[in-house]
């Protein structure tokens, strides 16, 4: 089904008053439905203790979400978003409001991390998953919902408090359709008997193993998953830079500054343990995730843990539009951190925090004195000889062209 957005909002702004009012307890936003009682119900379904008050009327003092039932469908309107999304089913339409709820939720609860994430809690730990796209994240915490002895407290976004605290919000999963082939016939039954509200795109998983909201936990395990296509489950050890990259690129929070957000997720780091999840069936996955945390051990003895493995993928920088002949040199005002062998790099007053590899950092290095990005693909071919001395210039001039853009490297003009 079609979404689209529209400026106007002419039918949306003909509506002179809500059915109803509701409020949930720990955000500061009203939700106004009009003729959509169909989207209450759904919420009520969705959410798990969760349960909001009617209130008599709009406060004009507070921030609305608001959903209009027009001919079969919905619209919704949020002072979070610029423009009023049209065309909405009543799983699309709740999607929304949710959406509305969480944003609030964190937006009164300054400092607080905003983990992009599945988390669920088993034997007395909660384990949060991160990791890229697609890496599976919704279908393990949807699949974690069959198991009667985990607490599933998201599969998106992680509240976690000033104290390291993590909350589960009582949000059901939400599932991708249709289910892979390679499900079990008792998943496919536990999905079918726990179907919350749903669309062609999406079913909420809405099982009685979700945690209700307001479930706290602090936060122990840290999984970076690399769902590959073809991978037997093993988890591997992970370096230190790279655990605190993943979790600097998965917190969706403001913390204010780079310096904050740095030795917060730091702090954090340091009493968790972290892995990576190599996996390409889910069922083995959940099997070895079981297993290895099952017992009173960090890691259960009899579990195998591989040495530091690199993903499949990695982020690659746009290539450069150019020249490899111009000279840079490094911004006076960058502040520099190390972890291992990568470098975090940010400007004072700036919210971007760079990660840089060791063939970044070689490069970081190398512009003590101002250099050209062929000039420094020269003298890393000396140190790299198994890669070709034209991708490095290549590689370096797309580095320099990117540090450039986010301030952190000056080009030196020639008199």
């Amino acid at each position: 089904m079609a979404v689209m957005q529209d400026k106007s909002d002419k039918s949306a702004a003909a509506i002179s008053g809500p059915d109803t009012v509701l409020r949930f307890p720990d955000v500061n936003v009203q939700v106004a439905l009009h003729n959509a009682s169909p989207v209450a119900e759904a919420l009520g379904t969705i959410l798990s203790d969760w349960v909001p008050e009617q209130d008599i009327s709009l406060d004009p003092e507070t921030r609305h979400a608001s959903v209009i039932g027009m001919t079969g469908l919905y619209a919704a309107r949020s002072s979070y978003l610029d423009e009023t999304i049209h065309g909405l089913g009543v799983a699309g339409a709740a999607c929304a409001v949710i959406a509305d709820l969480a944003e609030d939720y964190f937006s009164i609860r300054p400092g607080w991390l905003a983990l992009h994430c599945a988390a669920f809690r088993f034997n007395d730990r909660l384990i949060a998953m991160t990791g890229p796209s697609r890496a599976g994240k919704s279908t393990l915490a949807a699949r974690m919902t069959l198991e009667d002895d985990v607490l599933v407290f998201c599969d998106d976004v992680l509240p976690l408090s000033t104290d390291g605290n993590a909350v589960g919000l009582g949000i059901a999963p939400r599932l991708r359709l249709p289910l892979p082939k390679t499900c079990t016939q008792a998943f496919r039954e536990h999905v079918a008997r726990h179907s919350g509200p749903h669309d062609d795109r999406y079913v909420y998983l809405c099982a009685p193993t979700v945690a209700p909201h307001g479930t706290s936990a602090p936060l122990s395990v840290l999984l970076i998953l690399d769902r590959r296509d073809a991978a037997p489950a093993h988890l591997h050890a992970v370096a230190e830079d790279e655990a605190l990259h993943f979790l600097l690129t998965q917190n969706m929070s403001d913390l204010q500054t780079p310096e904050a957000a740095f030795a917060r997720l730091t702090d954090l780091l340091a009493g968790m343990t972290c892995l990576r999840l190599v996996y390409s069936d889910l069922e083995e996955a959940v099997a070895l995730i079981l297993n290895a945390f099952g017992s009173a051990a960090p890691v259960a003895a009899d579990v195998e843990i591989g040495p530091v493995s690199q993903p499949m993928t990695a982020d690659l920088l746009p290539a450069a539009n150019m020249s490899a002949d111009l000279c840079w040199s490094r911004n006076p005002d960058v502040v520099i951190q190390t972890k291992g062998d990568s470098a975090f790099l940010w400007l004072p007053g700036k919210t971007m925090i760079w990660h840089m590899n060791t063939l970044a950092r070689a490069v970081w290095g190398l512009l003590e004195i101002p250099g050209t990005a062929r000039d420094i693909g020269q003298l890393l071919a000396e140190q790299f000889p198994h890669t070709g001395e034209a991708v490095l210039i290549r590689d370096v001039t797309s580095l320099l062209q990117a540090l450039s853009a986010d301030g952190l490297v000056e080009q030196q003009i020639s008199e």
